[in-house]
């Protein structure tokens, strides 16, 4: 199982729900014991750096118990401090890269699924080493069904709208078969119905969520995206996924522990 957020940690003022949704994921854990976060970028506001690491982070999210099954990417504020040295240092070459090499894959055996990190803040156009990467590493995976997660939508109804960057990826990903891209950068909660590269709805598309709802202040609804199927732009939560070989289920869970937002859809029989 997986917890899925982003969008933390930093000063209370601007960053009032870091504390409850920390919580929230302790709650999970206890009936998961086994589940992974992911931690969709933006962790330590407003700059990354290392005291806001310490002083923000560290209290809440960045406690051992979370810490220890924390999967990260890094975020736009992430990079405010040069080759977002503090957030490599935080999380480790072992579960974020180095900045030469700042996105890697876990396989998740039990599930029967790939698992992708990727870096929305750095060079990824057809011809990056990202890109590169991401297609060897697609090609050579062990698990048909696919899950990226990296920090900047590629569409959203929030402040922060459309975003070019990820299109890279999503080409990639498309061409083999990839079910689910995670995101954060907006701060809501959005999912979106599968679709292709073009914004073309399809079934044997890409879903993406966008989970920004891990702290930072809300922020509400700018524009009516195509193929939007639910949002929230008031409620601090956790999306949690479940998946298996044949399939998915998702929740989107609030800090009051309520399920807002569920469903659950079969993956695709294509790619590899």
């Amino acid at each position: 199982m997986l917890l899925a957020v982003g969008d933390m940690c930093g000063p209370a003022r601007k960053n009032p729900g870091a504390a409850a949704t920390a919580e929230l994921a302790r709650r999970l854990i206890a009936k998961h014991p086994d589940a992974m976060i992911l931690a969709l970028g933006d962790n330590a506001y407003n700059r990354g750096r290392p005291d806001e690491y310490r002083d923000h982070y560290t209290p809440s999210w960045g406690q051992a118990d979370l810490l220890g099954r924390t999967w990260p990417c890094p975020g736009n504020h992430d990079y405010r401090t040069a080759g977002a040295a503090a957030y490599f240092t935080y999380f480790g070459e072992g579960r974020a890269g180095t900045p030469r090499r700042s996105y890697y894959s876990v396989p998740l055996a039990d599930a029967g699924w790939h698992l992708i990190s990727l870096n929305s803040e750095v060079e990824q156009d057809a011809h990056s080493a990202q890109l590169r990467w991401l297609r060897a590493d697609l090609a050579s995976r062990r698990f048909q069904p696919v899950l990226a997660f990296w920090h900047r939508p590629r569409w959203g109804s929030g402040a922060h709208r459309d975003s070019k960057k990820p299109r890279w990826f999503w080409n990639a990903l498309h061409a083999e078969g990839a079910e689910l891209a995670l995101a954060g950068h907006a701060h809501h909660y959005e999912r979106f119905a599968p679709q292709r590269p073009d914004q073309i709805p399809d079934p044997r598309g890409i879903r993406q969520f966008i989970v920004g709802t891990g702290g930072r202040r809300l922020q509400g609804r700018t524009k009516d995206t195509p193929n939007s199927e639910y949002a929230r732009f008031d409620l601090f939560g956790i999306l949690k996924l479940t998946l298996r070989p044949g399939g998915y289920r998702w929740e989107f869970i609030d800090v009051d522990d309520r399920v807002i937002d569920r469903g659950e859809q079969g993956v695709n029989a294509r790619g590899m």
